[in-house]
């Protein structure tokens, strides 16, 4: 069954009904790996279908109106004359397909061809005067689109099939021809100096890079360009790519839609940063985490050693946003990491929809319908921090049934890694579906496998926390000998103990460049925060929490065993540990090096988990 970009091809309002059943028969009757795309030129010609066999080739399918030519008549029987019929080939779908196939390079894909082809569902036979047919264009008739013509027809129409279908890394190359904007874009959006940082969102690992995507899966590009309107969630695992999805979505609908104000929301200050960095500057469309946001709305920040309410602060704002005009207000809503959002939170991000965008139960519609808004949340229960009871929060008279996609695959992290950080978190369910309800907003989600192998992760006991800094030291040097960028490197610490004790080690000790995330000094004219991503000739330390959403090549974390969840009833404290130092763990793409130390429940678990 073929892949659709977007689903509902077969049902979609403004496709002609001769494409909706070429579509139908290309879903039901093409093999599994084969993508079908609704294009359209942009023009007032209707749409037409390009579709991707990775053993065959590639196919852009037209179905032209046939019209009744008036140059020519044939008589019939008792002096009727009847009209010929004329079939018109479009000319811009043959330059497209001419295009398509110069932008392949035949030295990496070889032996893939790009055909024209004309699909006549509504004919057994070919019309008698047909325009244009024989010069590189093919024919589909009523039998061909059937369940056993249809192989034989593509056949036909590509010749001696390939040795072999496509490999991931060429389907990646072909993917990336047909829709440029699938690929991963690995720069910051902006000056030349602004893109010469290396962000550390969704950038390429070091261990096997040829066999990691740089191009977003079938599934991602769907979601991003052709996602249902008004309120749709995602859920899925660590490196699954939903802020890839969304920050994609942003700038989709930005293209599509210039006029119109989006808003994408975080809980992280260094998250919103890099994502501001990824989806670039526009008037339109801003970039922030939520409490400050609510600061705008609602308060003036502390001063001093001042710990504001924010739950109470996220209420005051909502009553602020409902004051807004609505040219101050949003046609879109984004949210990513929403899980770490509480009821006011989320509340606030579907307050700041202008009022006449609130129709989220209008799937159907897009944004030019009147009332019809678009609210997407993005989150991993696994993840949860705050132990938020954010997945039982849905708009007002709708609730996320039915809106849901669930993402299972992991890009980031290798093999080793996931396995040792979802066995840690799982316990003994690990390997079960029994945490895995798709309907269950709060359940977890067992990760598919990575896609890349690499060493196992190190898991140490140390005698203690100065033990611990020392060990952590040595794995630093011994990457930075190897070759690996100093900026390639996080470390995380589950207690403020031991980052006075790496300080020591790491910059005091070693003179290397030390940048903690958190530090505050009233000297610096910037919240250390809004600098990190730009730190790429820096060690970077922080808690784990700091670099929620981001990803290094190598993490180092310690002081496990001395790990705080904030804000959560001792009773629970193990259970939200063990989801800080899995948020932890899935931040390293390549390698991994935890330790621990002293008494507690999480050292052991790690050490169980690896063995």
């Amino acid at each position: 069954m073929a892949f659709l970009i977007p689903k509902n091809i077969p049902t979609r309002s403004g496709v002609p009904n001769r494409l909706r059943q070429v579509a139908r028969s290309l879903r039901d009757f093409m093999p599994d790996e084969a993508t079908v795309w609704l294009r359209n030129t942009g023009r007032e010609e209707p749409p037409y279908l390009l579709v991707l066999d990775p053993s065959a080739g590639i196919a852009l399918m037209e179905t032209p109106v046939i019209r009744q030519s008036q140059s020519k008549r044939t008589w019939f029987g008792k002096g009727r004359p009847a009209d010929q019929q004329k079939l018109l080939i479009r000319k811009d779908v043959a330059d497209l397909a001419r295009n398509l196939e110069s932008k392949i390079d035949p030295n990496r894909i070889p032996s893939l061809p790009v055909r024209h082809v004309v699909a006549l569902p509504g004919h057994d036979e070919p019309p008698p005067e047909v325009e244009g047919l024989g010069n590189g264009v093919d024919l589909l008739l009523r039998s061909d689109l059937a369940d056993r013509g249809l192989p034989l027809a593509m056949r036909r129409i590509f010749g001696l099939r390939r040795e072999g279908s496509l490999n991931d890394r060429e389907q990646q190359l072909v993917r990336a021809a047909i829709n440029p904007r699938v690929v991963i874009n690995l720069k910051l959006e902006g000056s030349e100096a602004e893109q010469a940082v290396k962000i550390p969102l969704f950038h390429e690992p070091e261990i096997a890079p040829e066999d990691i995507i740089r191009v977003m899966d079938r599934k991602q590009e769907r979601l991003a360009e052709h996602m249902g309107w008004g309120y749709r969630m995602l859920r899925g695992v660590a490196g699954s790519g939903k802020t890839l999805v969304l920050t994609h979505r942003a700038r989709f609908l930005r293209e599509r839609f210039p006029n119109y104000r989006i808003l994408v929301l975080c809980y992280n200050r260094v998250l919103a940063n890099g994502l501001r960095g990824m989806i670039g500057k526009s008037n339109g469309t801003k970039v922030i985490h939520i409490d400050s946001l609510a600061f705008e709305l609602a308060g003036k920040k502390p001063s001093g050693n001042t710990f504001p309410d924010f739950p109470r602060l996220r209420l005051k704002a909502i009553e602020a946003a409902e004051r807004l005009p609505d040219s101050r207000r949003y046609d879109v809503v984004l949210v990513d990491e929403a899980q770490d959002f509480d009821h006011g939170g989320l509340g606030l991000a579907y307050h700041m929809l202008k009022k006449n965008r609130r129709n989220l139960s209008a799937s159907q519609q897009d944004l030019t319908s009147a009332g019809a808004g678009h609210l997407v949340l993005a989150l991993d229960s696994a993840q949860n921090l705050y132990q938020r009871r954010s997945m039982t929060w849905n708009p007002p008279n709708i609730t996320a049934q039915g809106r849901t996609e669930i993402f299972r695959s992991n890009y980031r992290n290798t093999r080793q890694i996931l396995d040792l950080a979802w066995k840690f978190l799982a316990g003994k369910d690990f390997g079960t579906s029994k945490r895995a309800n798709a309907e269950d907003e709060g359940a977890l989600i067992p990760p598919e496998a990575g896609y890349r192998d690499g060493p196992p992760p190190k898991v140490l006991a140390c005698g203690d926390l100065r033990g611990e800094a020392r060990t952590i030291a040595r794995e630093v040097n011994r990457l930075l000998k190897e070759g690996v960028q100093i900026g390639d490197i996080a470390i995380l610490y589950g207690t403020r103990d031991l980052q006075e004790k790496l300080y020591h080690e790491l910059a005091r000790r070693q003179g290397l460049p030390y940048f903690h995330i958190q530090h505050k000094d009233k000297k610096e004219p910037q919240d250390r925060r809004d600098t990190a991503l730009q730190k790429n000739y820096h060690l970077r330390v922080s808690t784990i929490q700091g670099i929620k959403g981001l990803e290094f090549s190598r993490v180092l974390i310690g002081g496990v065993n001395q790990a705080r969840a904030h804000d959560i009833p001792e009773e629970e404290q193990v259970e939200a540990v063990k989801r800080l130092v899995y948020v932890g763990m899935t931040r390293a793409m390549d390698e991994l090096m935890i330790t621990y130390s002293g008494p507690g429940k999480i050292g052991p678990a790690l050490t169980e988990a690896s063995t």
